[in-house]
């Protein structure tokens, strides 16, 4: 049996009404919350803010069923953000079409709270770098983000460049597994 993980704040959990004042379940597909929606990305679907969004400032938590690393390798588990050694979020909408860039505005903090590292202006799209949640050493992917900064390859934390495992340790979107697994204390890395 799956475990889930939902730990929506009460007041994004409830209906929602769209732009003919009709309540929808937070089930409903075109449903997102009140700070992000869902639309087309040049990396074809994406998460993008609804309304200005100040830095560390929280804008979704991710919500799906607790999977383990062998159900990563399964149909659409491509989509599964890892946050234990062996523990994955497989995630519904919003979070299953965050995309990443070399050079993210958001991170997540305590596992699955995705936050703002910079003013999120209304229509960007919210993006993190997949490698600040990995350590498997299991799954890479060229990279085609476009960043100026663009790394070419998505990789384990661990094999990140020396100068930007510490601009991510100092920021605070180290997964807290990644720093147990890497011995790093996190207030020696601030």
């Amino acid at each position: 049996m799956k475990r889930s993980v939902n730990r929506v704040p009460s007041r994004l959990a409830g209906f929602n009404r769209d732009r003919r004042g009709i309540e929808h379940s937070p089930t409903r597909s075109h449903f997102v919350s009140e700070k992000v929606y869902i639309g087309k990305s040049p990396f074809g679907v994406g998460v993008f803010a609804k309304v200005h969004i100040e830095p560390r400032e929280t804008i979704i938590f991710l919500n799906g069923a607790l999977i383990g690393f062998e159900e990563t390798q399964r149909p659409q588990g491509e989509y599964a953000v890892q946050i234990g050694s062996n523990e994955y979020v497989d995630p519904i909408r919003p979070g299953r079409y965050l995309n990443h860039s070399c050079e993210p505005n958001a991170g997540f903090v305590e596992g699955i709270q995705l936050i703002a590292l910079e003013a999120i202006a209304p229509g960007e799209e919210v993006v993190f770098d997949y490698s600040t949640t990995m350590l498997e050493r299991s799954w890479e992917l060229d990279c085609q983000c476009g960043a100026k900064q663009c790394r070419g390859r998505i990789q384990d934390f661990d094999l990140l460049p020396a100068s930007l495992q510490r601009r991510y340790l100092q920021l605070g979107i180290v997964q807290n597994f990644i720093l147990e697994a890497l011995r790093i204390d996190e207030e020696a890395a601030a």
